[in-house]
């Protein structure tokens, strides 16, 4: 179950990585030759809340399908109780948990690095690879509009050209040819050679010219410098991807606030996974979707309250001393009180004194 639970979860983050990544590949926000490293490398970001959700999914879903099976009257029938059922859970759980704690302490950072180093490489890269046919394209530098039609990557050279470029001062140029090619110069600095164009400028009204000055001329050879990559220090990775030696040692707030989270996130696949045997009490007649629905509720509302407790330490709210450990003692207090409930809801103090009295005297 828990298989099945996990390989269905897996395509849905994948999925919807896809589309959004395809959208922000055709809208010229990433590389369409990274598409499927970001894929992967998100959906590998994720993979701490997957594998909690399914261990809590597939505890909740084994349990009550043995409660609408009558098959846990033969389990009560026997001399057992819920209470029995922990040391099997937690025997399935512990390989999720250990897992969920690697993803969150471990490879979900890597992977947060990776994806923001790519980012970063294709937004830092020189304007004659962020060119793409039919496509207009923004210069590095923020004051060139690049449009050319289907570029041959091998021999760099290009179909019709359009530039439109602005000046701080107000001034615009337009360019437009009909072919072009990509060159490198004496010190390899990129440029574009066009040929068979025309060039018109538009300078701004001023005090001496009451009216936009226009200048239109014809070339049949012209060059253009492409502003190259920026320089400079390497990727600063967020506080999301900074790895858990720097979260341990730092006293930053933003940093204790990730790090608790990240502590937390495993508890929650823990207590999470305990909280499904209360909960899988169902009767027969009741249907297997109001669970799952339910199911996501929690996990998702305690993934929340988890990033709730984050955010407060990182405003400097509360301190990580306090802020840790309230999500998941409130998840314990809830698990204690269902089983209080499914176990003690028509027992009284003095026989759960007696039935505590005959478990000691039978263990002795």
């Amino acid at each position: 179950m828990a298989g099945v639970v996990f390989a269905t979860l897996l395509t849905i983050v994948v999925t919807t990585t896809l589309i959004r990544t395809l959208g922000r590949a055709a809208s010229g926000k990433a590389d369409g030759e990274l598409v499927l490293p970001l894929i992967g490398l998100s959906s590998i970001t994720s993979l701490g809340l997957i594998l909690s959700l399914t261990a809590f999914i597939a505890v909740l879903m084994v349990l009550s399908r043995l409660w609408r099976d009558s098959e846990m009257v033969v389990w009560l029938a026997s001399g057992r109780s819920l209470l029995d059922l922990v040391k099997p859970v937690v025997q399935f759980l512990w390989p999720m948990v250990v897992g969920v704690a690697l993803c969150s302490l471990v490879i979900s950072p890597w992977a947060r690095q990776q994806s923001e180093a790519l980012r970063q490489q294709f937004e830092t890269r020189e304007d004659a690879k962020r060119i793409s046919p039919g496509q207009f394209r923004e210069s590095s530098s923020g004051q060139r509009v690049f449009f050319v039609e289907n570029p041959d990557e091998e021999s760099a050279q290009l179909g019709m050209v359009f530039v439109v470029t602005r000046t701080p001062d107000g001034r615009e140029s337009v360019l437009m040819a009909a072919e072009g090619q990509f060159e490198k110069g004496p010190d390899g600095e990129p440029w574009i050679n066009i040929r068979r164009g025309t060039r018109t400028d538009f300078s701004p009204p001023g005090p001496s010219a009451p009216l936009p000055a226009v200048r239109t001329m014809t070339f049949e050879g012209y060059r253009l410098r492409v502003d190259a990559a920026p320089g400079g220090p390497a990727i600063d990775p967020s506080v999301r991807a900074q790895p858990i030696a720097s979260l341990v040692l730092s006293s930053d707030k933003q940093q204790r606030g990730e790090l608790a989270f990240r502590v937390g996130l495993p508890l929650l696949c823990l207590l999470l996974g305990l909280l499904a045997i209360p909960m899988s009490v169902v009767s027969p007649r009741m249907g297997r979707s109001f669970h799952l629905l339910f199911a996501f509720l929690v996990t998702m509302t305690a993934n929340n309250l988890l990033t709730v407790s984050q955010a407060w330490i990182a405003q400097g709210r509360v301190s990580f001393a306090m802020g840790w450990w309230p999500v998941p003692l409130v998840l314990a207090l809830l698990m204690v009180a269902l089983f209080w409930f499914r176990m003690g809801l028509r027992r009284g103090p003095v026989e759960w004194a007696w039935l505590g009295l005959r478990r000691l005297k039978g263990q002795g």
